[in-house]
């Protein structure tokens, strides 16, 4: 599925009207993207395609970097309130957020200044393949977030399992038999180690990638096999869950 800068580079390789017109009804199936949904530069986008002059190239982009900025703004407050990121990834975040809110500010200027058709066609569709804010910057971020909430569940399951062992070891002394609690521990420990083993890595390789590579096909393949380890440790923590509760029943029935 393309998106609508996509499609509008792929529009202007070529002639007539009713191409414009084409490409516009492919932007409109295009994947939502923006803070207000699919459709919050519809109209622009719509004017741009059908009738593709100075001002309504340079409405259309500037709708396209006023919902990125949005977006990104977003990005920056998740950042700072999250409990899970360690620091250092917070920090790497916040920079590249940094980085792309300047450029597109610096865009913007350059888009608004143009009064040169051609030139403003590739200043438009510059906004997409320089900056990746979604296909590149909200992954980076959700997947970061992501893999160190994988690190932080590890440190309150090492707690749980501090817990538990010791109420294994108390019971066993008292002569019960805890094979069952112990074989829920252990497996609860197994998936901590399976989601852990998962998420290690992907933080230093999710934050160097940049638009450039994604442009290249290199980036991509990195998000999404990011993206399907990081859903694979969700499920080993979610089933360590039920092994731990599994624990205290096993113990809870030796009482």
């Amino acid at each position: 599925m393309r998106t609508r800068i996509a499609a509008f580079v792929g529009a202007f390789a070529l002639a007539g009207s009713l191409v414009f017109a084409a490409a516009g009804t492919a932007a409109a199936v295009g994947p939502a993207a923006g803070p207000a949904g699919r459709g919050v530069c519809a109209t622009q986008a719509t004017a741009a395609f059908k009738t593709p002059t100075v001002d309504t190239l340079r409405a259309f982009g500037d709708c396209e970097i006023g919902r990125r900025m949005t977006t990104l703004t977003n990005l920056t407050s998740r950042i700072s309130s999250s409990k899970v990121l360690t620091s250092s990834d917070a920090s790497a975040l916040s920079a590249e957020i940094s980085s792309t809110s300047a450029g597109l500010t610096s865009l913007k200027a350059t888009i608004d200044s143009e009064t040169d058709l051609a030139a403003l066609k590739a200043d438009v569709t510059r906004i997409a393949t320089e900056f990746r804010v979604y296909l590149l910057v909200v992954p980076q971020v959700n997947l970061v977030s992501a893999a160190d909430g994988v690190f932080a569940a590890q440190a309150r399951f090492a707690t749980i399992n501090t817990n538990l062992s010791a109420r294994i070891a108390r019971a066993k002394a008292a002569g019960k038999d805890t094979s069952a609690a112990q074989a829920a521990l252990d497996a609860m420990n197994a998936q901590v180690a399976n989601a852990v083993a998962l998420a290690t890595g992907l933080p230093a390789r999710l934050l160097p990638l940049t638009p450039a590579e994604y442009n290249a096909g290199t980036a991509g393949p990195v998000i999404t096999s990011a993206r399907t380890a990081l859903g694979q440790a969700r499920s080993d923590l979610k089933a360590a869950l039920v092994d731990a509760k599994n624990c205290r029943a096993a113990l809870k029935a030796l009482a």
